[in-house]
């Protein structure tokens, strides 16, 4: 009877260890690079007028906007934005094709149920034609600052109650938000 004690110990060791990694399970919702992109392609879309009065104006769209989380530094997410920008001076206009490489930090706002990016940083800018990118530059201060309050103020993801229990279980019980290779972790609790 003694022998059979330790194998019963080890066996109601590995049965609580699997409830344990079942309930933490259970307990987090991930949002994947996926998700978010699709989300940033069917809700997500920026466009704006940008003017230095008497010098140039510039409409800029990006419509092509991929996520990058948590790969090239920890806490943050890469964003890569691709569109036109029309730009109008003085001697004519120019048509251009635009892309942007950002990083900002993921903040999710339980009362919209909603993940939205802080701190933006322009990480690099290239146009084609690459020979007018160098009339950017005075808009790129304006540029950087109109994308920033677009993304403190438009969701990349929003939590919808419909689409899944779990996803609706996180939306109201947050704990906080973990980023981590390829997806944005939000621990909740259940009680």
């Amino acid at each position: 009877m003694t022998l059979f004690l330790p194998q019963r110990n080890l066996m109601l060791t590995l049965l609580l260890s699997l409830l344990l990694a079942a309930c933490s399970s259970l307990t987090r919702y991930s949002v994947s690079e996926q998700q978010i992109n699709d989300y940033l392609a069917t809700q997500v879309g920026f466009e704006r007028q940008l003017s230095l009065p008497g010098l140039l104006s510039a409409k800029v769209r990006f419509n092509d906007l991929t996520s990058h989380i948590g790969r090239s530094q920890p806490d943050k997410v890469d964003l890569d934005a691709a569109g036109h920008l029309t730009l109008q001076t003085p001697i004519g206009q120019q048509a251009l094709t635009l892309r942007l490489a950002l990083r900002a930090r993921p903040d999710y706002q339980p009362e919209q149920g909603a993940i939205y990016l802080r701190d933006l940083e322009v990480l690099s800018v290239s146009s084609e034609p690459a020979n007018i990118g160098s009339a950017l530059t005075p808009l790129l201060p304006m540029l950087s600052l109109s994308l920033s309050q677009f993304l403190e103020q438009t969701p990349v993801y929003r939590l919808d109650g419909h689409r899944s229990k779990q996803e609706a279980l996180a939306r109201d019980k947050v704990t906080g938000l973990r980023v981590e290779p390829g997806a944005l972790v939000i621990p909740f609790s259940v009680l």
